[in-house]
């Protein structure tokens, strides 16, 4: 039992059995790992909408540089690796994981900033508009260098690929706008991370 007043023992006796910061890392890790793969599956069949990369953002704000980028690398192995819809070719793969992979550097750095007002939903509308870009860019050169395409029909892939981008651009930023200070505010909460 732990008296109202902790002694020495008793805090030595809580400290064995807390998990310590290194394994509250690893945990954190692998729960946005885990996260943003799941919400990858669930919505795949909307297409061009997703919560992968809000989800990787905020995996960069409160694990920061190395284990985000950690979180997405597990993260895309388990979606874009495992996905039929995904990862097809291995130059496809690599760069969806190189895509994705942008999500918890901004994420960091917003974090960095740490915008307030206005100047908040400009940061994060900016971040899913910068991140989205990087991510369709990498994965529409990819695929046509995948199958053997020349110039021209990377130039046409790249051109076709404008009006998906756009959906997927407006998406993600909606869904940084609405759900990413949801998701701070509830881990700052939880985790003491702001």
């Amino acid at each position: 039992m732990i008296p109202d007043k902790p002694d020495g023992e008793s805090i030595r006796q809580i400290s064995n059995i807390a998990p310590d910061a290194k394994l509250r890392g690893y945990v954190l890790t692998a729960m946005f790992a885990g996260i943003a793969a799941a919400a990858g599956y669930m919505l795949m069949l909307v297409p061009n909408i997703e919560a992968v990369t809000a989800i990787l953002f905020t995996a960069g704000y409160v694990l920061g540089f190395r284990r985000g980028i950690l979180a997405a690398l597990i993260a895309a192995v388990l979606y874009f690796g495992l996905n039929p819809q995904g990862g097809l070719f291995p130059p496809l793969l690599a760069a969806q994981i190189l895509g994705v992979a942008l999500a918890p550097i901004l994420g960091v750095y917003y974090r960095l900033l740490n915008p307030q007002g206005v100047y908040r939903y400009l940061c994060l509308a900016l971040a899913a508009l910068t991140a989205t870009l990087w991510y369709d860019f990498l994965t529409n050169l990819a695929f046509p260098l995948s199958v053997g395409l020349d110039m021209k029909g990377i130039l046409i892939m790249l051109t076709t690929g404008i009006p998906f981008s756009l959906i997927h651009i407006a998406g993600n930023i909606a869904i940084f706008i609405i759900l990413v200070p949801l998701f701070i505010g509830v881990l700052n909460k939880q985790y003491k991370t702001g």
